[in-house]
């Protein structure tokens, strides 16, 4: 089943372009994270360290931490009310409010259906993204009634990361990028290698693929290649045209700048 599904995967690929978009710096400072997480639709800037959650803007900061369930595997911020942070030790998610306050918390050991999860994402009010270790497919869980309401098809092999959006899933394995929406449906594929990094903002999507930069826009098919900065990217963020990198000590904004049209 598993050799079919990748021969059928085979036939929807994308290509990668390259066209003339560049990046322009804005800004940049100092931060001592752990982890870079990204920065929400209220310019809120959210990092990881020591395994405590921060949440940080011009008003207000506030943090998160959970020891017990070990340590923060991701944070989802599409949903600045209801943030998704995910602990794979403990096979846990939180759900946590505008000021990390906990809303919910879902032990996927401890549900009827018992699954092993290795990646969540938010995917609407109450419903989450999970990767099904176990059966190798991407599945739509709803937490307030503890059950799936969508699965995809088997992969060849599990994910390594993930980037959601409340319609669309873009699932990153050794193969390549998979690219599904909401209703169950594979769409296409991409066959970039390596892709350690990825992120999406309002469906335009940027991913690390052996150390480059490529940027898909939301109206486009294809991946185009960027110029990438002369430094190492440990995180990555998208939101609107402003690309967040982070090298572990330096957080930089850049702005994307499309090609102009002759």
């Amino acid at each position: 089943m598993h050799k079919l599904i990748y021969i059928l995967l085979l036939l929807a690929t994308i290509t990668v372009t390259s066209q003339n978009y560049t990046l322009e710096k804005v800004n940049e400072v100092t931060l001592e994270a752990d982890t870079f997480i990204g920065v929400d639709t209220f310019n809120a800037l959210y990092h990881i360290k020591d395994d405590v959650l921060y949440k940080g803007d011009i008003n207000d900061g506030y943090q998160f931490t959970a020891l017990q369930l070990g340590a923060i595997t991701s944070v989802d911020i599409l949903n600045p009310l209801k943030i998704s942070v995910f602990y794979e030790a403990t096979n846990t998610a939180v759900i946590l409010d505008n000021t990390l306050s906990e809303i919910t918390r879902i032990n996927f050991s401890a549900i009827d259906d018992f699954r092993n999860i290795s990646h969540v994402a938010t995917n609407g009010d109450r419903r989450l993204w999970v990767f099904n270790t176990d059966l190798q497919q991407l599945e739509i869980f709803d937490w307030n009634t503890d059950q799936i309401t969508t699965q995809f098809p088997p992969m060849p092999v599990n994910a390594t990361t993930l980037a959601t959006n409340f319609n669309f899933a873009w699932v990153v394995n050794e193969i390549g990028l998979f690219h599904y929406n909401n209703y169950g449906s594979f769409l296409s594929k991409t066959a970039l290698q390596d892709i350690t990094l990825i992120s999406q903002s309002k469906g335009a999507v940027i991913l690390l693929s052996q150390g480059k930069l490529h940027y898909k826009p939301k109206e486009s098919n294809d991946f185009i290649a960027l110029d990438t900065p002369d430094f190492t990217i440990k995180q990555l963020s998208l939101n609107g045209e402003i690309l967040y990198l982070y090298t572990g000590q330096k957080l930089a904004a850049f702005r994307l700048k499309l090609p102009k049209k002759p």
